[in-house]
C-alpha cells in the first residue's frame, strides 16, 4: 500500500512531465527507477497505465482515471510536505523544550529568548520542571538536564557548570552556633529534594573531601522551594549561587568548604537531524553573550 502511494506520485510525474527523463529529472531519481515505479503500479493495479516507445507515451484509458487519483496526491505532496520543508529550511516550525524550573532565573532563559528572537518564524515551547521530563514520550526536542549523566541512548553536551553554595537563614545560625566543619551539618535540620540523594560531599583545598549524610525535615520537588524554606529558617539548602542573596536573610555557611558545581547538559533524542532547531540552539547556548550579565551563570 505504501509502495503503491510512491509509485502513483512518480506515475503522475510522468504523465505531467510527458517523458520518464524529465520526470526522473525532477524527482532527482535515475530514469530506469521511474520507468520501473510505473511498472510496479500496473503490476499491482493489474492494469495497462501508459503505452509508450522510445520517443513518447499516452494515458490508457484506465490510465486516465488512475491518473486523476495520482495526480491529486502528487499535488498534495507539492502543496504541503514541500512548503513544510521550505519553511523548515527558512527556519520555522515549531521548538519544544524542558528546562529545570530553578533555571528560570538564569542567564539560560535570557540566552534561550535572544535566540528565539532572532527566529520570528520559530514557535518557542518552553516546559519548566525540576523533574525529569520523558523526552521521547513528550516530544520534547531539547532538554537541560543537571548532573551526570546516566546512559540513557540520548545524545548529549555540556554546556554550563552550575556553582552552588550552602545556606542558612541568619536565625537558624543563630540557634545552632558556630559551624567549624562539615560533620557540624550531619544532624542538623535539612530541606532535601526528591530529585537528590539526602547527602552531600564537600572539597576542601587542603583537608580533601567529606561526605554528610542526612535526614531532611521537609522535602520538597522544587530547588527554589528548598532556598525558600531555608531563608524562612526550616533547615539547610544548596542552591545554586545565582539565587543566593543576603537581603533573603540567609547566609553561605562553611565557604571555605566547597560543594562541586553541578554540570549542565542540553540532551536531546539520538536521531534528531543536525542541522534542527534544537541544534541551532545549542549552538548558540554555547557562544559568549556579554550583554546578558545581570544573568549571572558559572560558563565553561
Amino acid at each position: 500500500m505504501l509502495r503503491d502511494v510512491r509509485y502513483l506520485i512518480v506515475f503522475a510525474k510522468v504523465v505531467e512531465e510527458g517523458s520518464f527523463r524529465s520526470a526522473a529529472q525532477a524527482l532527482d531519481m535515475s530514469i530506469s527507477s521511474a520507468s520501473l515505479y510505473v511498472s510496479k503500479l500496473e503490476e499491482s493495479l493489474g492494469i495497462a497505465l501508459l503505452y509508450r516507445n522510445t520517443r513518447k507515451l499516452s494515458l490508457t484509458q484506465d490510465g486516465k482515471a488512475v491518473f486523476e487519483v495520482a495526480q491529486q496526491m502528487l499535488q498534495l505532496y507539492s502543496d504541503n510536505l514541500c512548503d513544510y520543508k521550505n519553511a523548515k529550511r527558512r527556519g520555522g516550525g515549531r521548538l519544544k523544550i524542558a528546562i529545570p524550573a530553578i533555571l528560570i532565573h538564569s542567564r539560560l532563559v535570557c540566552k534561550i529568548s535572544a535566540f528565539a528572537a532572532r527566529e520570528p518564524d520559530l514557535h518557542l515551547h518552553l516546559q519548566c520542571s525540576d523533574h525529569h521530563n520523558d523526552i521521547i514520550g513528550e516530544g520534547i526536542d531539547l532538554a537541560i538536564r543537571l548532573g551526570d549523566m546516566p546512559d540513557s541512548g540520548l545524545k548529549a553536551r555540556k554546556i554550563f557548570m552550575l556553582d552552588r553554595v550552602l545556606v542558612g537563614s541568619t536565625d537558624f545560625l543563630r540557634r545552632y552556633g558556630p559551624l567549624k566543619h562539615p560533620r557540624d551539618l550531619q544532624e542538623l535540620p535539612w530541606i532535601g529534594l526528591t530529585m537528590r540523594p539526602s547527602s552531600r560531599t564537600f572539597f576542601h583545598p587542603s583537608q580533601g573531601s567529606f561526605e554528610i549524610f542526612y535526614n531532611p525535615v521537609a522535602t520538597v520537588d522544587s530547588v527554589e522551594a528548598s532556598y525558600r524554606l531555608a531563608a524562612c529558617g526550616l533547615g539547610l539548602a544548596v542552591p545554586p549561587r545565582f539565587l543566593f542573596d543576603t537581603a533573603d536573610g540567609v547566609e553561605e555557611l562553611l565557604p571555605e568548604w566547597k560543594l562541586p558545581p553541578l554540570p549542565a547538559y542540553a540532551v536531546w533524542p539520538a536521531n534528531a537531524p543536525d542541522d534542527s532547531p534544537a541544534q541551532r540552539l545549542i549552538s548558540h547556548l554555547n557562544t559568549q553573550d556579554t550583554q546578558l550579565e545581570a544573568c549571572e551563570l558559572v560558563e565553561i
